[in-house]
């Protein structure tokens, strides 16, 4: 909006006073502002409007319309639509363009062939859960041969299989991926750390086990036919001696309680006859039970003898005879014989001597060699017994032991591969420039999101 300035007194007419108009009239008036600060382009020229009489009746000026200057208007409106179309061409062949050619370069005329070599293997045991036989042993949780398999899993993928093929085979896996014929972005240095090789390792090869058939499939990626079927041998190879390992250490673990309870049965047992051995040689008798039987019968004999004697010598004295005669003599004599007899066996089977005094080493009493055979002949029925418990015990955790014993079996093996299966150039080309196409997409969208709604 325009309002002309006059000087009524003086005639003359001066520049129009603007005031703010609409939106669209200040993004003009900044505009022109701004061509007015180029130094290149010609000044414009803002001539004073002409002078309209006011109304003789009405003593008031009417608003000039503002004045636009329409080519310079259209002029700035196609720069602005040739610096969008320039930028969004820009970003195309910056995001798209270049990156998807730069792609489709590399796997059409960089890239190596790769190899691939398909095996399936599965760790297996000489016996199955009991409800496996009925086709319900996925409801009680995964197996003991599952557990292996989800270690064999993990070992392909970790340092150890590497190690292990290294030391075990004298493989270095690392010089395969270190030839000449691997192109650049593939290509290791063959004096890679172990540790950075690892990560490598597990883009190069696939292990997956299926729970439902306890079955695990292995890819093995390579750049050569005969490189590929090589690392496929290996890893079955460190495999199935882990898979061994696993059982023979579980068999061990398993058996070695019951053979160290044979252990100490044996070692108690062995005691307790060696000290019967020893009380034999000492005491110089084989059975006690024999002797004590052989002592009670002599010892009944004798007294039976001492009392025939002195029935005798009873008899001669009420004949008669006197007991200085030669025959009472003989009887007195025979009589004591019996009953010093009589106190040595009674001696022998009682724990002191004559004398009233307790027997110690070989002369000790048999009554008392008696009692500690019976001892050693108890504590070695115990230990009899327990051996053989122990025995039985260490079959038959055998016997579980060799239930319990798992084995690496290879139902697909690894066959050296034809043709290169990868990379499938076309096909990863276009997949590569739909998603150059959906980057370049969504950032432009970003952008004109932004831009629309900057203040």
């Amino acid at each position: 909006m325009a309002i002309l300035e006059s000087d009524i007194n003086e005639g003359n007419v001066k520049e129009p006073i603007k005031f703010p108009g609409t939106k669209e009239e200040r993004r003009e008036a900044r505009a022109r502002r701004r061509l007015e600060r180029k130094p290149t382009e010609p000044a414009e020229d803002f001539s004073p409007a002409p002078f309209i009489e006011p109304d003789e009746l009405q003593p008031h000026y009417e608003p000039l319309q503002p004045v636009v200057d329409e080519p310079r208007k259209e002029k700035r409106s196609a720069v602005r639509r040739r610096l969008q179309i320039s930028w969004t061409y820009l970003s195309f062949m910056l995001m798209v363009a270049i990156p998807g050619a730069a792609t489709g370069l590399y796997y059409f005329f960089i890239a190596s062939p790769q190899y691939v070599i398909e095996t399936q293997f599965s760790v297996r045991g000489s016996s199955q859960a009991s409800m496996s036989s009925f086709g319900l042993s996925g409801l009680f949780g995964s197996s003991t041969q599952s557990s292996d398999s989800y270690i064999v899993a993990s070992y392909i993928d970790s340092i150890q299989l590497v190690r292990d093929i290294k030391e075990q085979l004298g493989i270095d896996l690392r010089q395969y991926y270190a030839k000449n014929n691997v192109d650049f972005w593939y290509r290791i240095d063959p004096n890679m750390p172990l540790e950075k090789f690892t990560d490598y390792w597990q883009d190069m090869v696939e292990v997956s086990f299926n729970s439902t058939t306890g079955n695990t499939t292995l890819y093995i990626y390579g750049f050569s036919a005969d490189d590929t079927k090589a690392i496929a041998d290996a890893v079955l190879k460190v495999s199935e001696t882990l898979v061994n390992d696993l059982s023979e250490k579980n068999r061990q673990q398993m058996t070695m309680v019951a053979s160290k309870q044979v252990d100490r049965s044996e070692e108690r047992l062995k005691k307790v006859r060696i000290e019967t051995q020893k009380l034999r040689a000492e005491q110089q008798i084989v059975d006690p039970t024999i002797a004590v039987k052989g002592n009670a019968e002599l010892t009944q004999k004798t007294e039976g003898l001492l009392q025939d004697v002195k029935n005798r010598y009873d008899t001669l004295l009420q004949s008669g005879i006197g007991p200085d005669s030669p025959q009472a003599r003989v009887l007195r004599r025979q009589a004591k014989t019996y009953e010093d007899t009589l106190a040595t066996l009674k001696g022998d089977i009682s724990e002191s001597d004559n004398n009233g005094k307790k027997k110690k080493g070989q002369n000790a009493s048999i009554a008392e060699i008696t009692n500690k055979f019976e001892e050693l002949t108890v504590e070695d029925k115990f230990a009899t017994q327990a051996y053989t418990t122990s025995l039985a015990a260490f079959e038959t955790a055998l016997a579980e032991a060799q239930k319990q014993e798992r084995y690496f079996a290879t139902f697909v093996a690894p066959m050296r591969p034809e043709i290169a299966l990868y990379p499938k150039r076309l096909l990863d080309t276009f997949i590569a420039f739909l998603v150059l196409c959906a980057v370049w997409m969504i950032s432009q969208f970003l952008y004109r999101s932004f831009r629309d709604h900057a203040i």
